[in-house]
């Protein structure tokens, strides 16, 4: 207990410093300028979450009425609504962190783990100023078909959420996680600090997805870390096709043990004055890694979009590929690759990119008004053709998931 105490004491101590210390990346965000999110009461049965929260889940992915294997809802500063599918339950569990370091002390082990508390104001002003999270965990050799999902919601003007989430898959688990972040209607400015910190053990399997639909005045930044045991999969999925003020993020996984794979896909739409700089570091340490980033970037109106992709290879035989296309939809709007390479002491690692950016091409959009379409739908068409990724180890329910948000958001995002 006292090794805790001191851990955590320190842990603050650094944050207290860093509180001030800005972003290398993305513009900077006054947060006094926001208040905290405001509590909420919890719910036991899914029929009493207001259908305004309700709609706000769907339009970031998450059926609060459908089956899932578990279920976690946090609105504002509150997790109100905590479920575990009964075929599942002694096979993995969901709550909030702030709970789960209350239930099991040795926790604190993965808390900061991966992600430095002191990295900047962000990560500082989470650990000060905290507003739950969630905490999964899946037990060993379990293999959880159906997926689990969780909503982070924000319903109320000018304020900040700042969660600290801990995913926690042991030996030979399996999962599937969605997770969708949002504003509630009528919310249109805010700011969400999301940071995520996930741990897969020897032969664990998790593809997780995320979706956001925030308003047209809110700051996001998440601050995401992984890590990888021997054989580890690990897929990403970003989903973000609706403006939003700006997003900065570049997550890290660390792929320490042999085999351990991993991929990230990028799927945005940039509309309005959004600025969203996106990208990933993939640090490949051990024999047999192998990993990739891939991002499709449509951009339009005046919005601003930086795809950045890092991959560091430690090891001879290790392999992984960046991946990066753009399209512009308006001669204002703007899109940045950044690639970039690093190879230490290990000379015959294969690291590689490729990138093309450019505009839509009009020979296709009149191919297809020939056959009757108008300009508009030839368009939405076209964006919902190039968004739509081949995603390698998604679950086909996944992927049609995915397709489905992309064809039904691209029909006005011209």
């Amino acid at each position: 207990m006292k090794v805790q105490e001191e851990y955590l004491r320190d842990l603050r101590e650094r944050a207290e410093k860093a509180l001030t210390k800005k972003a290398p990346l993305g513009p900077d965000i006054d947060l006094s300028q926001f208040y905290l999110c405001s509590l909420r009461e919890r719910v036991e049965d899914v029929r009493e979450i207001e259908d305004q929260l309700k709609e706000a889940a769907l339009y970031a992915g998450v059926e609060l009425e459908g089956e899932k294997a578990a279920t976690y809802l946090q609105v504002d500063r509150s997790a109100v609504y905590e479920r575990v599918q009964r075929a599942f339950q002694g096979k993995l569990e969901i709550m909030s962190s702030q709970e789960a370091l209350q239930k099991y002390p040795e926790l604190f082990e993965y808390w900061w783990g991966l992600v430095p508390v002191d990295a900047d104001k962000y990560t500082a002003f989470a650990e000060l100023c905290p507003t739950e999270g969630y905490f999964i965990r899946v037990f060993a050799h379990t293999k959880v078909e159906i997926p689990l999902q969780a909503c982070l919601l924000m319903s109320e003007r000018a304020r900040v959420q700042s969660v600290h989430n801990i995913v926690i898959l042991e030996e030979g688990a399996e999962a599937n996680l969605i997770t969708g972040c949002a504003s509630v209607r009528g919310n249109e400015s805010g700011v969400h600090i999301g940071v995520s910190e996930f741990y897969l053990g020897d032969n664990a399997r998790l593809t997780f997805t995320m979706v956001h639909n925030w308003g047209e005045a809110f700051h996001v930044r998440p601050r995401t870390a992984a890590r990888l045991g021997k054989n580890a999969f690990f897929s990403s999925t970003y989903v973000l096709l609706k403006p939003l003020a700006s997003i900065q993020a570049f997550p890290q996984v660390f792929l320490e043990g042999e085999g351990a794979q991993a991929t990230f896909q990028n799927i945005v739409f940039a509309k309005g004055n959004s600025y969203i700089d996106l990208g990933s570091t993939l640090l490949l340490k051990n024999r047999g890694c192998r990993g990739s980033s891939i991002s499709r970037m449509c951009a339009t109106d005046e919005a601003q979009v930086f795809a950045r992709g890092r991959l560091i290879a430690y090891h001879d035989e290790v392999q992984a590929h960046l991946e990066c296309k753009g399209m512009l939809f308006s001669p204002r709007a703007q899109i940045v690759s950044v690639p970039e390479l690093e190879v230490h002491g290990a000379p015959r690692a294969r690291l590689s990119h490729e990138a093309a950016v450019g505009p839509f091409e009009e020979e296709a959009v009149n191919y297809l008004r020939a056959r009757g379409l108008k300009r508009e739908e030839a368009l939405s068409l076209l964006t919902q053709g190039f968004l739509n990724l081949d995603l390698p180890g998604l679950p086909g329910a996944l992927r049609r998931y995915i397709e489905e948000i992309i064809r039904v958001t691209s029909r006005d995002v011209l």
